[in-house]
């Protein structure tokens, strides 16, 4: 009787745990996102004003000060700092302007605003995630979705500003050149594949000289 007792209960232990971890992948994307917030944060990489951690497994592909391409895998992740938001301190509204997102949640943490946003077409799936004045967005298949929105997030709670230098990149025409962002092309029409357009993006990048704003 015991041995039936034990068994039945570790069955429904498994039974629960597979399906608490299935619902997390399929409707907790933000829980995933603040869970890694509600980590502590360490830096390893220092930028012009700012500074931020890369975690293993994810690699530097660009550097355009205010903006880079990260790789994971075959994946390039774009991210934008936006130091002049950050500087005035500007608050954001963030509003779902697209009601038919596969996905949208608005983040608090910390005293800080964002968002993840996820919209689907066919197998591919586009996910942007904003917080801290700073953005990543990439493209990815369905089995990528959690890890890249787990480095996403690492790296942007990471995130420390250099108010000192950001104030003399802002009085210095150099900073005219700060809030330049990193977008993504993304189709008008949304039959056609995410897929096709992240192609063309990636064309025309590898066409884009590595060279300082007004060199």
């Amino acid at each position: 009787m015991r041995k039936k007792i034990l068994f039945f209960s570790i069955l429904v232990l498994l039974l629960c745990g597979c399906t608490r971890i299935d619902t997390d992948k399929t409707k907790n994307y933000s829980n995933l996102v603040v869970n890694c917030l509600s980590k502590k944060a360490y830096t390893n990489d220092v930028n012009l004003g700012y500074k931020y951690y890369l975690p293993k497994g994810v690699k530097l592909k660009k550097n355009y000060d205010y903006n880079q391409v990260f790789l994971v895998n075959d994946v390039n992740m774009y991210m934008f700092v936006d130091v002049n938001s950050y500087y005035y301190n500007i608050k954001k509204n963030y509003l779902n302007d697209d009601i038919q997102s596969y996905y949208y949640e608005k983040i608090t943490y910390d005293g800080k605003n964002g968002y993840i946003k996820i919209n689907k077409n066919n197998d591919r799936y586009y996910t942007k995630i904003v917080y801290n004045y700073s953005s990543i967005e990439f493209y990815c298949d369905y089995d990528e979705l959690n890890k890249l929105i787990t480095y996403s997030s690492i790296i942007l709670n990471s995130v420390k500003y250099k108010r000192n230098i950001i104030k003399l990149i802002i009085n210095d025409s150099y900073g005219e050149y700060s809030d330049i962002a990193y977008e993504i092309k993304k189709p008008e029409d949304a039959s056609n594949d995410f897929s096709q357009y992240l192609e063309e993006y990636v064309q025309e990048d590898e066409d884009v000289e590595e060279k300082l704003p007004g060199e």
